[in-house]
């Protein structure tokens, strides 16, 4: 059982002082916002801030304050798309959604950049889309769609049990990621609807669609595979450099022969390109959990006293869940009727 946070977020409520110190920083807030807001406008922004369902002068209430939305979102997706955006300026990746670009450099270790910036940015923006926005915001969780409820219970034995797992997980990760709750495709499921949920857990930036998860490599590319001005030819340094740089080449284009022929193939076949790894499951997802020490350590802090912390804050994101959105995302079958 989680224990009460150890402090709450500022949209929560306080006593007068809190309500006055937070009505400042809001205040402080709403220029920043101006200014970001203008700024992408100015700019030539390929990869644009997504509208967000919540207002920054609130935050996320039961969830995170306006200081912590701020820093999770604004802050955190300006820095991820602006990194982004410098890198792909030019490129054939300046012009195409996010998921596209995080598949299509996953497993390039070259593009690794590229990739961890188009993830984050991903992933961050699905974490906030299934939370609740303040319209619709309420000190209960919002009730689960019968059909999704019906799908959770085959499938984990009962909402609590979906929860607690979530929160398992999340305590058990050693470092930052996301938890998802996916929509795996082609795996047998015995319940009333035949529609199999699963629990995935990704690290740092990594995705949960499969075809970004064969990244398999024989050399380490933090160590070599980046020439220097040291590595004098015919040395050691050279030899490896040349060998990471061959190993580069020849995986491109393997890469590229490979994605040819599956092009040539899909085309004859009016069928669409394969890019899962081998033995790969094809997933959907419908919900995140965004476990980054940025998104609540803000208002939850560290926890070390048994309370807040990174418990807390999923204990109050459960109750923020926009669960008709994840309901409209899975498209899940109606449970058979019995004959």
């Amino acid at each position: 059982m989680f224990r009460p946070r150890l402090r709450a977020p500022a949209a929560l409520g306080g006593n007068a002082s809190n309500i006055s110190s937070r009505q400042s920083a809001q205040s402080a807030l709403a220029p920043l916002s101006q200014l970001f807001l203008a700024s992408q406008c100015r700019n030539r922004s390929l990869h644009r801030m997504p509208i967000s369902r919540h207002d920054a002068l609130v935050g996320v209430p039961n969830l995170l304050s306006a200081e912590g939305y701020d820093l999770a979102w604004t802050q955190h997706m300006s820095l991820m798309l602006n990194r982004l955006n410098q890198m792909v300026t030019g490129t054939d990746y300046e012009n195409r959604e996010l998921k596209n670009v995080l598949i299509d450099t996953a497993r390039v270790p070259s593009l690794a950049s590229i990739f961890n910036h188009a993830s984050m940015a991903h992933n961050t923006d699905f974490f906030f889309k299934m939370l609740l926005p303040a319209s619709s915001s309420s000190s209960t969780p919002r009730e689960i769609p019968a059909t999704l409820r019906t799908a959770i219970e085959d499938n984990f034995g009962s909402i609590e049990t979906l929860r607690r797992e979530f929160a398992a997980i999340a305590q058990g990760m050693f470092g930052p990621g996301f938890v998802w709750l996916v929509k795996a495709k082609g795996l047998n499921q015995s319940g009333r609807g035949g529609d199999s949920l699963r629990l995935l857990t990704t690290y740092l930036a990594g995705s949960p669609y499969p075809g970004a998860h064969w990244r398999r490599q024989a050399l380490d590319m933090n160590t070599v595979g980046v020439k220097t001005a040291a590595a004098s030819p015919g040395t050691e340094d050279a030899q490896i450099t040349d060998a990471a740089r061959t190993w580069i080449e020849s995986q491109a284009n393997s890469a590229r022969d490979h994605n040819s022929s599956l092009l040539a193939a899909s085309t004859a076949t009016g069928s669409p390109v394969d890019k899962r790894p081998p033995g790969g499951v094809d997933v959907l997802p419908l919900l995140c959990l965004n476990t980054w020490e940025h998104v609540w350590l803000c208002d939850y802090g560290l926890g070390a006293d048994g309370q807040g912390g990174k418990a807390g804050f999923v204990e109050a994101w459960w109750n923020v869940i926009d669960w008709d959105a994840v309901s409209d995302l899975a498209s899940l079958d109606r449970p058979k009727l019995k004959t």
